[in-house]
Formats: C-alpha cells, structure tokens, sequence
C-alpha cells in the first residue's frame, strides 16, 4: 500500500468529514513536496568538477531539453548541431552522446534510430573528446591495478588524503564521482560523467547491495548474474560497460544480461534475428571477468527470468530510471521478485517521489533503504508537470 491509501483508510475509520482527503491532501502532500524540493541544491551538488556541468543544472535545463542539446553543441561539443537531420552517424566520433537528446521513442527517436548495436567501439571513437588518453579526458581502457589504487588515496607529496578501500568481497568503496574521477586519471574538466553514469550505476549497485549474490556466485564457481531490466539508450554505448569490469576484481566474473522490450530496439536491431526467431540476441565478451548478454522480450512475460536470460535465474536484477509505479510492464518484474525473495532487486528513478512510491512496493524495508546515488548524472533533466529536482539515475 502506498502511504495515501493507508492514510485515507484511517481516516475514514476515525469518522472525520467527508471532504478530509482534500485536507489531508494539502496538510500531507505539500509538506512532503516542500521537503523533496528543499534537497534541490543537494542533488546539483558536484563541486569537484570543473565548472563544466554548472549551464545543465540552470533554470532553462530544468524546463527545456533545447537547453540540453544547444550546450551539448556548443559548450561542450559533444554534439554536432546537425544531428537531428537524420544523416548516418556510424563513421563518426562522439557517436556515444547523440541518444542524450531527443529521447529513445522506442528506438525510433532522432539519434536512437541510427543505433547499430553491432558496431564496436573503443573508448576513444565512442567519447570523442580526445585523439588519445594523454589530456585525461577520458579513462584507459584497462582494468584498475593496485598501483592506481596507492595513487589514489595518496597526493603528491606521498601522504594519505583519499581513503578507498576493498569490502570483504574485494570491491572498490567508490562513494564520490571525485574519487572514481582520481582512481581513473581523468581530468575534472571532463564531462565523461553524463555518459558514466549507465556503467557507474550498474557497479554501485553490484558494491553496495551485491556481497551476498557475489559470494553465492563464488562458492558456486559461476558467474554472479544480473539481468538488467527496460534497457534502451544503454544500446548505444555497450562498449562503455567495460567499465564494470574494469572495476571488478580479478576472481568475480559477472554475466550482464541486458533485456530490451522489443518495442523499445532500434530499427537497426529489429531487422536481426536467431536462428530459432526468438528474437534479437548479442554475447560481448567486454573483459576477462565480465560478458553482456542481450536479449529482447518481455522479461516474466515472453522471457522466463530462470531460463531465457543468460545462463540461469538472475542473483540481481537492476533497472535503471525505472519508474515501476509508473508502467504496466513492469508488473512481472515486481511479481517475479515478489516471489524469490533471494533475488536482490535495486532500481533507480529520476525524482524522490517517484523512487518513494517504486521503493514502496517492496515494502518498509525498501522503501527505507531509499538513498542518493552518488553516481547520478550531474545534469538536471526537464521537468513539465512538476516542480521537484530530477536528475537520471
């Protein structure tokens, strides 16, 4: 039960007037609207970076994604101002950025129909930002060694000032994107951040709620599987998920399955099939510890989680920008938790009050676990109906 439902049956059992929901709406729900708006400048807080990400969290990006895209152009230059025109793209650098406008449009949006999975991309070609790694603009395209970590946590001078250290399962404590921007000798100046975020998220989740899914996965000699579920412009940028991998320690092998809705492919994608018609399907070996998996269903629905979805039922299941209280579909994504508590499910979604009402569907317990991403995209997202900070991830 969300806490309106709960709070209207109480209501009526004490007897109160008829019109008490219009008073309880405006008691109630504007104080928790009031409290959602007040962390504002919280979520915009990124002051690590250097000042190239301040133009996206401006009044104009709040309310219009035309803000968005003219400072992807012309601040940034991460986008060409021709985009949109619909012109072949798979050439050309910087291809990784073009799904941040626009929108998916299941897979039919201005950039989103260009995607062709299939094309692999390095670091370099897919960014655009540099013709190599020496201004630190973008990560190497490399696994982090123990030598990155000692650098890290010590300054110039040899003394200690950044603390980042292993979990009982080997996992990197990654808490800030400052400290992930250190690790990987990236320049403050790079605005990798927006694009990281898909790949960041994916980890965070994995370090932070993943220990008991990861010693199972141990003991068991398998990969630890994660099904990612309502994958769309991630089908961009598959490459960049080398990332996790790149993070993971050595002896933890994850197999990430990404389920796309077939609604949601790429033309490109929809004209692929299997051999036995079941639907598009991709295997990228990205690391030594970690293979993505694509498949295209419904998941709980066209897809049994348990057998059409990698190489068994899932240890995790992550959805990014979720909104399960908002869709239909995923109804058979919460059923299926619902039904193997095992399973750990974490989820992310753009606002505070959609994330309240998604978390509520797992109960008290979910719904306090509640918390910031600190790898969420340091941009604000346009908002038309409502006032609250929004950010992706």
């Amino acid at each position: 039960r969300s806490f309106s439902s709960w709070n209207w049956h109480k209501t009526k059992q004490n007897k109160t007037t008829s019109n008490a929901p219009k008073r309880w709406s405006h008691t109630c729900v504007c104080p928790t609207w009031k409290s959602y708006t007040s962390r504002r400048d919280e979520l915009s807080s990124f002051p690590y970076f250097d000042e190239w990400h301040l133009p996206l969290l401006t009044r104009e990006c709040q309310i219009s994604e035309k803000a968005h895209e003219i400072y992807f152009c012309d601040g940034l230059g991460v986008l060409k101002s021709n985009d949109d025109k619909g012109r072949e793209q798979e050439d050309e650098r910087g291809v990784w950025w073009n799904t941040e406008i626009h929108g998916w449009s299941g897979g039919l949006g201005g950039s989103a129909r260009h995607v062709d999975a299939s094309v692999r991309r390095n670091y370099e070609h897919g960014f655009g930002l540099c013709h190599d790694n020496d201004n630190g603009m973008i990560p190497l395209e490399r696994k982090v060694t123990e030598e990155d970590i000692s650098q890290c946590c010590h300054g110039k001078d040899g003394k200690e000032n950044t603390v980042l250290k292993r979990d009982e399962c080997g996992l990197l404590n990654l808490e800030s994107w400052e400290i992930y921007y250190k690790l990987r000798g990236i320049s403050l100046k790079s605005p990798v951040a927006l694009l990281l975020s898909y790949p960041l998220t994916v980890y965070y989740a994995i370090q932070k709620y993943g220990a008991v899914p990861a010693t199972v996965s141990r003991m068991l000699r398998r990969h630890m599987r994660v099904h990612v579920v309502g994958v769309e412009k991630e089908m961009n940028f598959l490459d960049l998920f080398k990332e996790v991998g790149y993070l993971l320690p050595e002896d933890l092998n994850v197999e990430l399955t990404f389920v796309v809705r077939k609604d949601m492919l790429p033309p490109k994608c929809r004209t692929h099939s299997t051999h036995n018609n079941r639907g598009y399907s991709m295997r990228l070996n990205l690391t030594n510890n970690l293979t993505l998996l694509i498949v295209s269903g419904t998941y709980g629905a066209s897809l049994d989680p348990n057998f059409d979805c990698g190489s068994g039922p899932p240890d995790m299941i992550v959805g990014m920008n979720a909104g399960l209280y908002a869709y239909e579909s995923w109804r058979s994504v919460v059923a299926y938790l619902d039904s193997n508590q095992g399973v750990v499910g974490v989820f992310t979604d753009y606002n505070e009050h959609s994330g309240m009402n998604c978390a509520s569907l797992g109960g008290g317990k979910a719904r306090d676990s509640l918390c910031v991403n600190p790898f969420r995209q340091p941009r604000a997202m346009p908002v038309y109906c409502m006032n609250l900070p929004q950010f992706s991830n």
